[in-house]
């Protein structure tokens, strides 16, 4: 039994004192476990989406990273391509060029047009203004460039080149052919030579001579001569005509080669420029993805690491909490257990405080009820030896307050006997005025005692015959009136009784009660039917009660199927009304 004792002494001393801090505490890290709950889902919701958009924008700058390799490499291809071109006047290389310069003009568009995806990589664009006047510069310039063709070759003119024949009229005007002939003459021989001759086979023969002269007339100028003569002069005038045409077609050669020469030149500049002109914004481009994508990566690390404390020191910050929590739940499981021990020898404390109560209340209600009817009897008896009117009326009073209490014992005893039974009426047949005359008569004697003044006003009729609970009727008045007597010094309490209504066999009951004291406050009305409930007034009264007797007269007007209500303005009065269906 000691040991007991120390426990529980140690209990109340050693858990008990801790208890508060520990309730707080493990509010507290809830809360803070739910706070990191939240930093953990803000994190998840808000920070995560910004990683993810600074991810979107390394993936531009990725992609806009391919276009501007695909511009450097069509830039290289061109500029080659270009360049073999001059050397060779190769066909296949200007197409090849050209193609290059297409795709150029395409990529460079495709990079702008990946640029644009992102604000970001638009607003370090926009930085350089003049950035976005040069791609629309290089872009005209390349379709302008498409639109003229401009194609360096040589553009022959067959006119130009074309050697003229030489024409007969201007070598000869006129052409005359003068022809002479001849004869050689024979020497006469003898006869034996002409028989030597014969022998020998030789003939002498007579050789005629033709003389042809050619006389050439071309204007002015008038030649003669032998047929040869004249073909060779025929053949130097062509010789020199031929020889100035040709003299001419190589100085047009030359002019026509030095134009091309020029062409070419003018070809390679206007192209040089649009090469190095695409280099130059291809090199600011570059410089500008360059600068975007390390921040951009620079964001990413620090919005990734970011994001990665917040989570480490959430789940930290969880795992500390879960482990404190568990502390603190186990530390309060150990003082439930406690709890529970101590609560259970209360309730076996309780039971046997109730068993005795019990006891003690069966036995006063019990053995109450033999005084109270040797009262009742000595009461009547002295009633029968009385002659004074008065007397009588008091007698009569004390014979009607002695069964009422008669009545009630036995009402607490059926209670005590069983504790769950609910509260019913107790109905007997009654002539309700007489009732209500003794009950307020009884009263009377009561409230003056208090130096207060019943008045009292009964509707009733006489012939009102009445089946119901006449104690519980009584228990009302007494209690309402009482409390009205309670809160009045050397003042009037008016009670007003009458039939509201009467319909199927029922009539209903109205009481109003009605006191010029203390009052009540408007805030204590609120709660003016509560149980154990006693308001600002009453620290200024007496022998004030438990505060069960307006909550009591609820229950009790609430079997009655009626209603109550309570009307009061503090130091002026109070009205209390009631409806009983009798």
């Amino acid at each position: 039994m000691e040991i007991e004792k120390v426990n529980e002494l140690n209990f109340k001393k050693g858990s008990f004192k801790y208890r508060k801090a520990v309730h707080y505490t493990l509010v507290v890290s809830v809360i803070v476990f739910q706070i990191l709950l939240l930093v953990i889902v803000y994190n998840e919701i808000f920070n995560e989406p910004k990683l993810e958009e600074i991810e979107a924008e390394m993936h531009i700058s990725e992609q806009a990273k391919h276009f501007s390799d695909l511009t450097k490499n069509d830039y290289i291809t061109a500029q080659y391509n270009l360049q073999y071109y001059m050397q060779t006047k190769d066909e296949k290389y200007l197409v090849k060029y050209n193609e290059a310069l297409d795709s150029l003009n395409k990529n460079i568009k495709n990079l702008v047009h990946t640029a644009d995806k992102s604000s970001t990589f638009s607003m370090y664009l926009n930085k350089d203004k003049g950035l976005q006047t040069s791609v629309n510069d290089i872009n005209k310039k390349i379709d302008s460039l498409r639109k003229v063709e401009i194609k360096p070759s040589v553009q022959t003119n067959e006119g130009l080149f074309k050697i003229n024949a030489i024409k007969y009229d201007d070598v000869i005007d006129s052409l005359n052919v003068e022809t002479s002939v001849s004869v050689d003459s024979v020497q006469k021989k003898g006869l034996f030579s002409r028989l030597g001759s014969a022998i020998s086979g030789k003939v002498d023969v007579q050789k005629e001579k033709s003389k042809v002269v050619l006389t050439v007339r071309q204007g002015k100028n008038v030649s003669s001569g032998s047929i040869e003569e004249q073909i060779q002069n025929l053949f130097k005038t062509t010789n020199d005509y031929y020889q100035k045409e040709f003299l001419n077609y190589k100085k047009k050669l030359a002019t026509v080669k030095n134009n091309s020469k020029n062409q070419d030149t003018n070809f390679f500049n206007v192209n040089s420029e649009l090469l190095s002109y695409s280099n130059m914004l291809l090199t600011k481009y570059n410089d500008i993805l360059v600068s975007f994508t390390n921040d951009a990566r620079k964001k990413f690390q620090d919005q990734y690491q970011q994001n990665k404390q917040i989570r480490n020191y959430a789940v930290i910050g969880l795992i500390g909490l879960i482990v404190l929590i568990s502390i603190l739940l186990a530390f309060l499981t150990r003082l439930a257990f406690m709890y529970e021990s101590n609560l259970v020898k209360a309730q076996k404390k309780i039971q046997q405080n109730l068993n005795f109560k019990n006891r003690i209340v069966g036995m006063i209600s019990h053995e109450i009820r033999s005084p109270l009817n040797i009262i009742s009897i000595y009461t009547r008896g002295i009633s029968k030896q009385v002659t004074d009117e008065d007397v009588q009326d008091s007698l009569k009073s004390i014979q009607f307050t002695t069964q009422s209490l008669s009545l009630l014992a036995n009402q607490i005893l059926e209670f005590s006997k069983n504790e769950n039974k609910k509260l019913t009426l107790n109905k007997s047949t009654f002539n309700l005025k007489t009732e209500l005359d003794e009950i307020l008569k009884a009263l009377t004697q009561f409230v003056e005692n208090n130096e207060n003044k019943l008045i009292v006003e009964n509707h009733v009729k006489n012939d009102v015959m009445i089946t119901s609970d006449i104690v519980k009727i009584h228990q009302l008045f007494y209690n309402i009136v009482g409390n009205a007597n309670k809160f009045t010094r050397k003042g009037v309490i008016h009670a007003w009784v009458g039939i509201e209504k009467s319909k199927n066999n029922t009539h209903t009951l109205k009481v109003t009660i009605k006191d010029n004291g203390a009052g009540i406050s408007e805030e204590d009305l609120k709660h003016i039917f509560n149980s154990y409930q006693q308001g600002k007034a009453a620290a200024d009264v007496k022998d004030l009660g438990a505060g069960l007797g307006l909550n009591l007269c609820k229950e009790i007007v609430e079997l009655f199927n009626g209603k109550i209500n309570v009307k009061s303005k503090q130091n002026v009065e109070t009205e209390v009304t009631f409806y009983i269906v009798l």
